[in-house]
């Protein structure tokens, strides 16, 4: 179990100082908290002789150590409790930059819900075993050993006949202990699913409400929180068993005093004091005994909810820079040479692609659904991994680049745009937050957005909705490109990027934006050649491999798919001119 907590050894040592002085506190607080009986023992006798005169001594020591003990109880807290806040934070905050660094593939494999649970729930659960979880474990161990030896030596054979049931109760907590961890496992499992759901249905609430599917939805999460509520009720009827059983055992243990302790006091053998302080100490010792079931609770919650964590922490993320990779911004040329690429051994998806787009340039794309076009895009900025040797710029294989130098002069519009829940501006600024206004205003106009500001309430402080739900389709599309154009990137890729706007608006677009180009290296995908026409060049694919190449006019002249495309298009344009 202790295993699980390995990856918490770096941030244990970091905070030691703040342990170290709050176990000190928590120490100092226990040995305040057993003398007071003993004290308070001695002032119940003093009465009970009618000695008065040391009364007033013992109460002020009593107040003294109270006083004390509240000090001491804020130093653990402060210290303890606040170490295991920050091992919290520093913990969630490492989880957060490895959910960063790992590639696609990983996101194919886990539900975003899952990951929420494991940063906040597990992540929580962690913080309780650093915190709670020791300061009860420390002060069980300290509070038992000292409180039986002042039982032992203070009481003989009574206090070893009032403590015989007590390791019943540690036995049974420990014990059942070991079966919390498989039961919590599966509560922390259904509050994923839940949290799974609960995103995914508001991410397509479009979709879920056009096909009037909320009813379905409902009956799903009613299903999966059922599943949620029966988890936590095993964990609960588990608890009702132990606690009550536990509770039952420490009672004989009242019985034992009363029944031994009574007797002596009848006999004289036993002051009215020394029977106080002993209810006392015994009514500490439950504490510990008990507490170790809960101490047990928390650390096996903490471990299940650790494994989780740590299952992803140690996830190797399978595109990452190379040894000795280079720290040069990529410029030049972008070429491909003879790539063949297969997302496994039996579906190639590329074939012998071999091409160049020179600097100062433009290469237009055109191909059929599943030729392999945005493939190769995911390729140039290593969404995917390209092989060695396959893909340059400026002359160096990519795979030789660190892979943040490499994005950094990419600037990539892709099929699917992906709006933050923020401003227009604040989406357009995204990929260069030190944009001047002067810059903003170019690519808002350049990315044809400048007519539609007029119907946003704030204009460029507009804020978007999560995913950009308040726009439409082309609204998106020319917000990604104006995010794309903002940082002048050396290499623009545009992955089929105004399929969602009308021919005319795609015209102005696209005049504007080759204008500014005009010394930089552009890859356009598009299935519209009209679009393709601005290029210097074209290629078309089939099949995953290139089929065509040539300028706009060879193309259209040489037949073939482009041709056909070509000629198609047109006829619909004339059809769209004679309604």
């Amino acid at each position: 179990m202790l295993k699980e907590f390995r990856t918490l050894k770096p941030y244990l040592i970091s905070y030691r100082w703040l342990y170290i002085r709050g176990l000190s506190f928590l120490v100092l607080t226990d040995a305040g908290q057993i003398l007071i009986p003993r004290l308070m023992g001695k002032s119940v006798d003093l009465i009970a002789n009618g000695n008065k005169s040391g009364i007033g001594k013992l109460t002020l020591t009593i107040v003294v150590l109270a006083i004390l003990i509240a000090v001491g109880r804020y130093g653990w807290r402060s210290y303890i409790l606040g170490a295991a806040r920050r091992i919290e934070n520093d913990l969630r905050i490492c989880l957060y930059d490895k959910l960063l660094l790992l590639s696609e593939a990983f996101y194919k494999k886990r539900k975003v819900g899952d990951l929420m649970a494991r940063a906040t729930n597990d992540v929580r659960s962690i913080r309780m075993a650093t915190g709670m979880a020791l300061i009860a474990l420390v002060d069980g161990v300290f509070m038992t050993l000292v409180i039986l030896t002042a039982l032992f030596i203070g009481y003989g054979k009574l206090g070893f006949l009032i403590v015989i049931p007590l390791p019943l109760i540690t036995v049974m907590a420990i014990f059942l202990g070991r079966l919390i961890g498989p039961l919590f496992h599966k509560v922390q499992e259904n509050f994923a699913k839940i949290s799974e759901h609960v995103q995914e249905t508001f991410a397509g609430i479009r979709v879920l409400k056009s096909f009037a599917r909320e009813g379905h939805a409902l009956k799903i999460f009613s299903e999966i929180n059922m599943n949620y509520g029966h988890a936590n009720m095993a964990l609960v009827r588990f608890w009702g068993i132990l606690f009550p059983a536990m509770g039952f055992v420490a009672g004989l243990t009242i019985l034992m005093l009363l029944l031994f302790g009574g007797q002596r006091i009848i006999y004289g053998q036993l002051s009215p004091g020394d029977f106080l302080a002993a209810l006392a100490y015994l009514g500490m010792l439950l504490w510990p005994a008990m507490g170790a079931g809960w101490v047990v609770n928390m650390i096996q919650r903490g471990a299940a909810s650790m494994k989780r964590i740590s299952s992803v922490l140690d996830e190797i993320p399978d595109i990452k820079d190379l040894p000795g990779a280079l720290d040069d911004l990529p410029s030049g040329s972008l070429e491909f040479r003879s790539l063949q690429f297969s997302y496994d051994e039996r579906n190639v998806v590329l074939r012998d692609i071999s091409f160049t787009v020179g600097k100062g340039s433009s290469m237009g794309i055109l191909g059929r659904t599943g030729s392999g076009k945005t493939t190769m895009i995911r390729l140039i900025s290593r969404i995917l991994d390209p092989p060695s040797e396959s893909i340059f710029i400026g002359g160096q294989d990519i795979r030789k680049i660190k892979i943040s130098n490499l994005r950094s002069v990419l600037g990539i519009v892709p099929q699917d745009v992906f709006l933050f829940s923020e401003s227009i501006k604040d989406n357009i600024i995204f990929a260069n937050p030190d944009a001047t206004e002067e810059m903003i205003n170019q690519v808002v106009d350049t990315a044809g957005l400048s007519a539609d500001l007029s119907y946003f309430p704030d204009a460029l402080e507009t804020v978007v909705g999560e995913r950009g739900v308040t726009l439409s389709g082309g609204q998106k599309q020319r917000i990604a490109i104006a995010r794309a154009l903002v940082d002048n990137p050396e290499i623009l890729i545009l992955d089929d990027a105004l399929s969602a706007v009308d021919a005319d608006t795609e015209e102005r677009i696209l005049k504007k934006l080759f204008g500014i180009r005009r010394n930089k290296l552009t890859v356009m995908i598009s299935n519209r050649v009209s679009a393709l026409s601005y290029c210097d060049a074209c290629i078309v694919l089939e099949d995953g491999k290139v089929n065509a190449s040539g300028t706009h006019e060879e193309l259209v002249a040489g037949g073939g798919f482009y041709q056909e495309i070509a000629e198609l298009q047109k006829l619909e344009g004339i059809e769209e001119g004679n309604k």
